[in-house]
């Protein structure tokens, strides 16, 4: 979308009006990330409908489809809410951790490289990941000096989260791999990839890959 139709008054009164219902539903957004998702939805129905997006903006995001928009994002973070809520807690040791911590770290230097491409995307995994990182440092912090480290809640679903994102966009070639090769679906993985997937498995995430073994083998 063009900048100058994002400083329109009609696009700030509907970008208001999504940070508002979402916020009253639990929603929060990444800096810039409700702009970039309205964006988004701007352009998508230009595409749909053959029209320009400021007609789009115009006549096709009324304040009752923000509301349909602002509904079905507050679904969303109900159910993430639940799966929080539902996450078994998993302990590890302090050295597993800090794999963990720097796989984070890795998926949110990949994550920097895409912020032109995909800005949403790339903030929301940022900002996860962030949370991630603080949570484990949190518990490492408070834990006894050789005690196991005990990850629960949202910091477990974020790390499961962004290490399972990362993984699947350096697989599937959405994002360039560092290692250099072509990455394509069902081909053998890179070893960042293999890594990364074994530090996923340290806190449950379980995603095998080839020539991988389960966490609980390792």
């Amino acid at each position: 979308m063009a900048a100058n139709l994002r400083n329109t008054k009609l696009f700030k009164e509907r970008l208001a009006q999504l940070e508002e219902e979402t916020n009253r539903l639990g929603v929060v957004f990444a800096p810039a990330e409700a702009a970039d998702l309205l964006a988004e939805r701007v352009a998508f129905t230009a595409a749909q409908l053959g029209v320009t997006e400021r007609t789009s903006l115009q006549s096709y995001i009324t304040p009752h489809n923000i509301s349909l928009l602002a509904k079905v994002l507050g679904e969303h973070a109900a159910t993430y809410r639940d799966v929080m809520a539902e996450a078994e807690p998993v302990t590890i040791t302090v050295p597993d951790a800090g794999r963990v911590i720097a796989a984070l770290g890795m998926a949110c230097k990949l994550a920097t490289e895409q912020i032109e491409k995909d800005p949403a995307d790339a903030a929301g995994l940022l900002t996860d990941a962030a949370d991630a990182i603080v949570g484990i440092g949190a518990e490492i912090r408070t834990s006894k000096r050789d005690e196991p480290v005990t990850i629960h809640g949202r910091t477990l679903v974020y790390s499961r989260s962004v290490l399972t994102r990362a993984i699947g966009r350096l697989t599937t070639g959405i994002w360039e791999c560092p290692c250099g090769e072509a990455h394509r679906p069902g081909a053998s993985p890179c070893t960042l990839v293999q890594g990364l997937t074994a530090d996923l498995n340290i806190v449950g995430g379980w995603l095998a890959a080839p020539h991988e073994r389960p966490g609980d083998q390792r």
